[in-house]
């Protein structure tokens, strides 16, 4: 199984497992007249059974991400690490950004007659969250790039 096949069966089983949950609970409790859609104790098994093959799945996943190279010097663990790190960057800055802008509601002026002014290098802001949200993309694509290229251990 390749390493993006097992990322993939990972989301799958993490919605499957939302969705016993959510059946359990409504198998939780009826009218006193009435018998369960399902029975909770069957879907606790099933529950347990995605449990554990989602933790096999991850410890599979984690081992070949911490073992495998992305480049010299740093595995796709450690990639995985700056990729989200640059995410939150691009965040950060988006923030930032609508705030310095003025969006959200508060504008220039408050309710007071208070005027603001923008302290917030907008053109470098912007130019430094491109550069954030360039160097994510290529990252991320070559991480996809990997995935399917990287036999899950």
């Amino acid at each position: 199984m390749l390493l993006a096949e097992a990322l993939l069966r990972k989301a799958v089983l993490k919605k499957e497992i939302e969705a016993l949950e959510q059946r359990m609970c409504e198998s939780a409790r009826v009218p006193q007249d009435e018998e369960p859609v399902d029975d909770y104790l069957v879907l606790l098994g099933s529950f347990r059974e995605k449990i554990a093959e989602l933790d096999d799945m991850s410890l599979r996943i984690l081992t070949t991400n911490s073992s495998t190279a992305f480049k010299e010097g740093e595995t796709i663990s450690q990639a995985i690490i700056r990729r989200d790190s640059l995410k939150r960057v691009v965040s950060m800055y988006n923030k930032l950004l609508s705030a310095a802008s003025g969006s959200g509601g508060r504008g220039f002026y408050s309710s007071r007659d208070v005027k603001y002014k923008r302290v917030v290098d907008m053109d470098k802001a912007r130019a430094d969250m491109d550069n954030a949200a360039m160097q994510y993309r290529d990252l991320d694509v070559k991480l996809q790039q990997l995935n399917w290229n990287t036999e899950l251990l």
